[in-house]
């Protein structure tokens, strides 16, 4: 929304805050001249009390013009016919009747409208202190036509200084609950600004974070695709020359030359499943569907598996701490995430001691921590640890594709959990996942 646009929205909210108080003075006006009609037939005052069943009417005119938004004119008008009206009862009721009183309306009614312009403001001002002045030296020694009984003039004097300050006090609780309204309204705007921008933060970061993922898997993607590639290519011409040459009793060259193709492709298959996985990741495609999970027996399986497998006879030992309870967690997204960490574990750690894995059981959280006394990571290259395509440059001559963390902290994220990683060049790294704990805990009996 522009400047311009803000500036006349703002000048309408003033303007319909305005004419809703002025609506409300001008019935309390139509209000009080119909009583002062009543009194004015009653003191048999007859021109006051025509002035009076005419500004009755008026009023109400008056009040129909400001509800439809108009705001100099019925301003004007009206505060020309309450001059009249003023100037009307001094002169056949006399000063003491205090109808002088309503100049203080008129004025008031000046400061509460913003939209005035400031030349227009001070002709008004002018206009009303001139016009007060001149009736005081002309009729506030006059004798007034009608003689009214003084203690009827003193109650007149009372109505009126009561029904000036009512008149008032109407138009600033009128003004006020508009201005409280308008601002109930800015901070819903506010709200739903905040939330709006929110949003649009959440989905720029998504798009910076897949433009930037698009970028990484461009340039990864060509010198990773590169390599195998060039493997199997050249394998192949190798394997062409041993048909050409009849040289097929070559057996152990020739699986050499197969074994070369097939890295080759389960490279280049391994990139293709993690730049899959991540892209349903991140597209935020993947079910969720927790379960009341015992994580003491599901790590026990799932090291025992990688126990089997281990071709150098290490195993990943576990250990718990603190009084076990289940965690609602989906299992297949827990397990694709530990794998992956395991797995590094392993990977980075040959000839190392034993990987572990380690759970603790807190009131309020579960931490499960997988440590390995591997290569680490250098300190400066930490902060690049979960981004697609990063691998560090200590461990760039073991195979990997560079996506298995941010997979990894993506299935994190989508159990509700959170994943930090602690490391050290030369002694090892520790990435600790955090989940909460239920509430209440089911303990798990021994």
């Amino acid at each position: 929304m522009s400047d311009r646009s803000i500036q006349i929205q703002h000048e309408q909210t003033v303007s319909d805050r305005f004419s809703k108080s002025m609506t409300i003075a001008c019935f309390a006006g139509s209000f009080v001249h119909l009583f002062l009609s009543i009194f004015y037939f009653t003191i048999e005052v007859p021109e006051m009390f025509i002035y009076a069943v005419m500004t009755f009417f008026l009023f109400l005119l008056w009040r129909q013009l400001f509800k439809n938004k108009w705001i100099e004119i019925p301003f004007i008008l009206g505060s020309l016919n309450s001059f009249t009206g003023i100037i009307l009862a001094n002169y056949f009721i006399g000063w003491e009747s205090n109808f002088n009183i309503y100049f203080i309306i008129l004025v008031s009614s000046l400061f509460l409208y913003t939209g005035w312009k400031f030349w227009k403001k001070i002709l008004y001002l002018i206009s009303v202190f001139s016009l007060y002045l001149l009736l005081y030296f002309l009729l506030s020694n006059h004798h007034p036509k009608y003689t009214i009984n003084s203690e009827v003039l003193s109650y007149l004097s009372l109505v009126n200084t009561l029904s000036a300050v009512l008149i008032l006090l109407l138009i600033l609780l009128s003004f006020s609950s508009s201005i409280i309204k308008m601002q109930e309204k800015l901070e819903n705007k506010n709200r739903d600004l905040n939330r709006k921008a929110k949003e649009l933060d959440i989905s720029l970061n998504k798009e910076k974070e897949l433009g930037q993922l698009k970028t990484s898997f461009v340039s990864t993607a060509s010198h990773q695709f590169r390599t195998p590639l060039s493997i199997i290519q050249s394998n192949t011409e190798l394997l062409e020359m041993f048909v050409t040459s009849h040289k097929i009793e070559d057996l152990e060259g020739l699986n050499k030359i197969t074994g070369r193709i097939q890295v080759a492709i389960s490279t280049m298959t391994d990139l293709m499943d993690d730049v899959l996985k991540l892209g349903v990741l991140t597209s935020g495609n993947v079910p969720y569907r927790p379960l009341n999970l015992d994580l003491v027996v599901f790590c026990e399986r799932l090291t025992n598996d990688f126990n089997l497998i281990q071709k150098d006879g290490r195993t990943i030992d576990i250990f718990i701490t603190g009084e076990p309870y289940k965690v609602m967690l989906d299992p297949k997204l827990l397990s694709h995430t530990l794998n992956n960490l395991i797995n590094n574990a392993f990977k980075y750690s040959i000839s190392k001691d034993n990987p572990q894995l380690r759970l603790q059981f807190e009131e309020k959280k579960v931490i499960i921590s997988i440590i390995d006394y591997g290569v680490g990571i250098p300190e400066e290259e930490q902060a690049h640890l979960f981004e697609p395509f990063f691998r560090a440059n200590n461990v760039t001559d073991i195979k990997g594709t560079g996506l298995g963390l941010s997979i990894a902290k993506e299935y994190v994220n989508i159990n509700k959990g959170t994943i930090i990683a602690k490391s050290e060049i030369g002694a090892g790294s520790c990435f600790e996942i955090t989940f909460k704990a239920n509430a209440p805990m089911d303990i798990i009996p021994e």
